[in-house]
């Protein structure tokens, strides 16, 4: 694989720009040689940077995934925020929206092997939980959708939104674990689960 010749005058650390050149690195040699097979040696020689630098931007494998994952949903973010709010009415969007956000990631082959790849708890745990950035994003998206159903008085007054985001988070990775259902039976999940779970239906 071709060395890096643009890393000059980089700081390497916990930095914005570090992180895109390991990044850019991690995934040219994620298409090239697959996830599974692709070390942390390979990241390195591709960022044109010893495996000792490599782990000063990245602690370890699971954090460089971990930023991969939320890197990838940020570049999602607008997608899923039209996808979301193009629903015509507040129960389609509470339906469908986090099937069309799991749809999204889905498309996305490299996605979809690094999140298949990536089978540690610490990672699992992450995808439940996210990190600030993707909350952030989500709070962004569903936010007017919820004040939405409020306004309609449809929302359990008890819940905020940031525990019923929380909530849609979780269904996502279970529809994204069930990766065997159809889309009816999709929406019988949101329907049966979290719809009841979020309003007074």
């Amino acid at each position: 694989m071709a060395r890096r010749k643009n890393t000059i005058g980089v700081t390497w650390g916990d930095n914005p720009t570090s992180r895109q050149v390991v990044r850019e690195a991690a995934l040219s040699c994620f298409r090239q040689y697959g996830v599974h097979r692709t070390s942390m040696a390979d990241i390195a020689e591709a960022a044109d940077i010893s495996r000792k630098t490599l782990y000063r931007v990245f602690a370890d494998r699971t954090a460089l995934i971990e930023h991969l994952i939320a890197y990838r949903l940020a570049e999602l973010g607008t997608s899923i925020r039209e996808k979301v709010r193009g629903f015509k009415d507040f129960e389609t969007a509470l339906i469908d929206g986090p099937i069309a956000t799991v749809a999204l990631g889905q498309e996305d082959p490299l996605f979809v092997e690094i999140i298949l790849a990536a089978t540690n708890h610490r990672i699992e745990q992450f995808l439940l939980r996210g990190n600030p950035q993707i909350i952030s994003h989500m709070n962004e998206t569903w936010f007017p959708v919820l004040e939405e159903g409020r306004k309609q008085g449809i929302v359990r007054k008890e819940l905020s939104n940031e525990r019923i985001v929380e909530i849609i988070m979780h269904m996502q990775l279970l529809l994204w674990m069930g990766d065997d259902l159809g889309p009816a039976e999709q929406r019988s999940l949101m329907r049966d689960v979290l719809w009841p779970a979020v309003t007074y239906a």
